[in-house]
């Protein structure tokens, strides 16, 4: 493989588009090359604060453009670019700032307050710099920037070299950084383009995905770079928005979860909206609704796609063809050089139809998990990643996900782990006994809510302890209702039998609590 890093990637886009649109939103539009140039002034401003190849650097803010010209800074650097949810509070921030040690992190007015006072815990990070002018606390970047020079000299990157970390619950409970290389996303970018059939310098993608995610920042903003396609950005989801956005900016290409395309096609209007210049549509992060896919392309004309994948594999691996057979259900074909193998227990290969964990082998599988050298042994395996999904591969190839072996919800795209939730449960001083599992939703697939047996002699109240949570994690992981029971179904083991929860539920056996 002839690798071209990230930062290359920039600077060849730059230099044959020049003035081409790259970010376009409401307030500003930015070029190829004059991103090129801010991300080369914050460069010289974070090496000017002692940044150097191999520094882990936390982008603590939402889905603006500042976030890429920081991530573009981090590349040519060669240091290791870390996104973190804006959604995210103290105690996940705590967990990432020491796990990496990072000295440098870059912020907004709305995440200052976080990153100030995990700082000011920890000794770290020791410089925090924030957009939106002076801030108690913080340097001014976007000054420091202005006085820098445009230009930086691009580090000769490996393709082992960590690129990007971003960090994912963990059934552990903590959050795991999943590496990704310079090779791995380039093979990721490489594969993608050839599977989209995109046009260099031909696209309009809308990129309403949080760039501070694997979905987002790889296989949108990076994919927009390698690709020469313009983006058009939004800080968060709102159809009325996207609808008229693809209708101005005449997009040709949309990837999200099911839940966005849901929206979508609720609120479409012919008689205001024209989505003709679409010509794909990508789906992924929970399963989709068949119907959905249909609708989408009897309303558009243009197919939607099912992909497959995750952040330790720097992407999607696996799509259905955008042009040939597609099934109803699957995750469709390995792209590129992914190969698929679906194994049990024990690490052997399953025959066509049988069902086991899907292992990922490929050049686009990332470095492991940061500084956790023993889940990292676990999972990236000689053989490939262990994903911890359960699914199977059909005579034709084509991946059907069936199941997680992990014990993971999947919310509107968002992974949401129930174990961490659960342990800052258990330091409510209600809380007893708790467990925390998804409810089937119309609108997000599945939804957290909370069983919880009370301390004795405690009386909960629902709101107080989801108000709980929402001043400790993202709103996204928080349990949406809290249920009361005396008593937990229990295994041989003792383990809580999360499925006889959710049938419970179903039946409406749970007493909600108020």
């Amino acid at each position: 493989m002839t690798l071209r890093t990230l930062a290359e990637s920039l600077s060849s886009s730059a230099r044959l588009l020049g003035d081409r649109p790259f970010i376009v939103t409401e307030a500003e539009t930015i070029g190829f090359a004059e991103f090129d140039r801010r991300a080369a002034r914050l460069a010289n401003v974070l090496a000017g604060k002692g940044a150097k190849p191999g520094d882990v650097i936390g982008l603590y803010m939402s889905s603006v453009p500042m976030l890429a010209v920081g991530y573009y800074a981090c590349q040519k650097l060669g240091a290791v670019a870390a996104p973190i949810s804006a959604m995210n509070r103290q105690r996940e921030l705590e967990m990432i700032v020491g796990r990496t040690g990072m000295g440098l992190m870059l912020t907004t007015p709305e995440t200052l307050p976080y990153a100030r006072d995990v700082a000011g815990r920890l000794g770290r990070p020791a410089t925090l710099l924030c957009t939106g002018g002076r801030q108690e606390g913080a340097e001014d970047v976007e000054a420091a920037m202005a006085a820098a020079a445009p230009e930086y000299p691009i580090h000769a990157g490996r393709a082992e070299d960590p690129a990007a970390l971003f960090f994912t619950s963990g059934t552990t409970g903590a959050p795991k950084g999943a590496i990704q290389t310079q090779g791995s996303l380039y093979a990721t970018l490489r594969d993608m383009a050839v599977h989209g059939r995109f046009l260099w310098a031909d696209e309009v993608f809308l990129c309403a995905l949080p760039i501070f995610n694997n979905f987002g920042a790889t296989v949108m903003m990076n994919g927009a770079i390698f690709m020469g396609a313009t983006m058009v950005m939004m800080e968060r989801w709102d159809t009325a928005e996207v609808l008229d956005k693809i209708t101005r900016h005449k997009v040709t290409y949309i990837a999200g979860s099911p839940t966005m395309f849901l929206y979508l096609l609720r609120d479409f209007d012919p008689a205001r909206h024209d989505l003709s210049s679409i010509r794909l549509g990508a789906t992924g992060g929970a399963p989709v609704s068949p119907n959905i896919v249909e609708q989408f392309q009897k309303t558009l004309g243009a197919p939607l796609v099912e992909v497959y994948g995750a952040t330790e594999v720097s992407g999607y691996v696996t799509a259905e063809p955008a042009v040939g057979v597609r099934k109803r259900g699957s995750a469709g074909l390995p792209i590129g050089g992914t190969r698929i193998e679906i194994v049990d227990d024990d690490g052997k290969v399953q025959p066509t139809g049988e069902i086991g964990e899907v292992r990922i082998s490929g050049d686009t599988v990332g470095g492991g998990y940061w500084d956790d050298p023993e889940v990292t042994a676990k999972t990236f395996t000689a053989k490939g990643w262990l994903s911890g999904d359960l699914g199977y591969v059909d005579e034709d190839g084509y991946l059907f996900i069936v199941d997680r072996k992990k014990d993971v919800i999947i919310s509107g795209g968002y992974n949401i782990y129930p174990l961490e939730v659960e342990d800052l449960l258990y330091t409510h001083p209600d809380v007893r006994v708790c467990a925390v599992i998804g409810l089937p939703d119309e609108t997000k697939g599945e939804i957290p809510v909370a069983v919880v047996i009370p301390n004795a002699g405690k009386s909960l109240d629902g709101k107080a302890l989801i108000a709980f949570c929402r001043e400790n994690l993202s709103a996204y992981k928080c349990p949406r209702k809290v249920f009361g029971v005396d008593d937990m179904p229990l295994g041989p083991s003792g383990k809580i039998l999360k499925r006889e929860l959710r049938d419970w539920a179903k039946a409406g056996q749970l007493k909600e609590l108020a």
